[in-house]
């Protein structure tokens, strides 16, 4: 196995080819001598390897003499909730999160709550490079336990953040589609809690993914929109294999992006807090920006990731973070993606003002956006990004600004896009967003036919 170790968010790549369980075996190595001692907590979701990647991990970690507690299949925004609530010194998700079945992989956590840094992750490699584990004698090994009760304490934390009684008051119809994925075993029971009528759809684990791909978006939601409108319910839920975004349906089947829904709630947010800034990334619409601006705060960006998101959050004190893509951070909670208690701020939302979700996120602004991705070997990504980097500003028409903080993000005057190689896909993503639906087509044409001539020619 080789290549480059960590992605985007820790380990992620497809099991057979680039991931085996010796990979796991030492990378459970690489964080027990990383850590030297302690405790660290163990989850997955619902992967066909995840028992055994899961197994391999608890198996090098122990090696080493620190403690493994096993916590089964559980959301991985739970399994950052309990590494900071009940003090665990690391977490260890065993997820390849909105990927296909094939990928497998590993996320790691802090005890603050914080997927590992960049630096975190370097020392991780370096050990696992130089096979320099620490080994415990027989006589120190370390002990393993289980934790069964991690669902219901996030539930009962996230009960108590929110105006639980105002949501029970007004017994809102809920569809649930957890995609197969590790939400199965929270979002439904927690939404019976706030005394919601709840259907659920997709609602069995399966690392399969039989329902429908992982990732929730308009293309992948068609059943849970088909059923909001035959049923007259109040809201949609969706969420991807480990649970960490989730995506919401207006009562009318209109798919919403995250970036407008972190708006709405990052309005909620300032009302209640002194601080006013709001931390987002670098493929969020502008329609974000204005909606802060606006109510007053301010708008900082960082490179796509919720670890990046995360980092920002905590060093400018935010009130609110989040991704397009459907993650949410709330500092007040932990600093891992939370899209439980996003769900129970949308709801808090209808119920105190009495406006449906469509009525709420219509207030809103909502601009042409398109997003594409354009196959590429991960051996060509770097040559293909540092050409398009004079290349493509070139082709342009209209540019204000050049960006590279993250991939390569033109500012136009029409509008902008963003051309990023996928740290967990042999992709290239293109992200491209504009006044109006002609614009952005001819934008995106244009920096399509770029990008695959200049992988053609790499």
């Amino acid at each position: 196995m080789t290549g480059k170790l960590f992605g985007t968010t820790g380990v992620r790549k497809v099991y057979g080819e680039e991931f085996d369980l010796e990979m796991a075996l030492n990378l459970g190595r690489s964080l027990g001598t990383f850590l030297g001692k302690g405790t660290v907590v163990i989850a997955r979701d619902a992967r066909t390897t995840g028992l055994m990647v899961a197994d391999a991990l608890t198996a090098g970690v122990l090696s080493t003499g620190v403690n493994v507690v096993r916590a089964g299949i559980i959301p991985t925004p739970t399994l950052a909730f309990i590494t900071k609530h009940l003090g665990f010194d690391a977490g260890l998700m065993v997820t390849a999160s909105h990927n296909p079945p094939k990928y497998t992989g590993v996320k790691f956590w802090s005890r603050n709550s914080m997927g590992f840094t960049s630096t975190e992750e370097s020392r991780l490699e370096e050990i696992y490079n130089s096979n320099g584990f620490k080994v415990a004698n027989w006589d120190e090994l370390g002990k393993e336990s289980r934790l069964e009760s991690a669902v219901d304490e996030h539930i009962e934390t996230l009960l108590m953040r929110c105006d639980a009684g105002a949501i029970r008051s007004k017994e809102f119809r809920v569809i649930v589609d957890p995609g197969n994925g590790s939400a199965c075993v929270h979002t439904p029971y927690l939404m019976q809690r706030l005394n919601c009528h709840v259907v659920t759809i997709n609602g069995q684990l399966d690392g399969h993914f039989p329902g429908r791909q992982s990732e929730p978006d308009e293309e992948s939601l068609g059943d849970l929109i088909q059923m909001i409108q035959k049923t007259g319910a109040d809201l949609g839920i969706a969420h991807d294999g480990d649970a960490d975004r989730v995506v919401f349906v207006t009562e009318q089947g209109e798919v919403i992006r995250g970036d407008r829904t972190i708006a709405l709630l990052a309005q909620q947010a300032m009302m209640q807090a002194k601080d006013s800034r709001v931390v987002t990334t670098v493929d969020s619409s502008f329609a974000l920006d204005e909606t802060v601006v606006k109510a007053g705060g301010k708008m900082i960006r960082t490179p796509v990731g919720d670890i990046q998101v995360a980092m920002k959050v905590a060093e400018v004190n935010a009130v609110i973070g989040g991704e397009a893509c459907g993650v949410f951070i709330f500092p007040e909670v932990h600093l891992a993606p939370e899209p439980f208690l996003a769900a129970c701020r949308v709801l808090e939302l209808m119920a105190t003002t009495g406006k449906s979700f469509g009525e709420l996120i219509a207030a809103v602004p909502q601009y042409p956006l398109l997003k594409r991705k354009i196959d590429c070997p991960n051996e060509k990504k770097q040559p293909v990004m540092k050409a398009l980097i004079d290349l493509l500003p070139e082709r342009m028409t209209g540019v204000k600004q050049v960006l590279t903080v993250d991939g390569l993000g033109i500012t136009l005057e029409k509008g902008w896009v963003l051309v990023r190689p996928s740290g967990t896909e042999p992709v290239i993503r293109i992200t491209c967003e504009s006044q109006t639906k002609e614009s952005v087509e001819e934008i995106t044409r244009t920096v399509e036919a770029v990008v695959q001539s200049s992988i053609a020619s790499a």
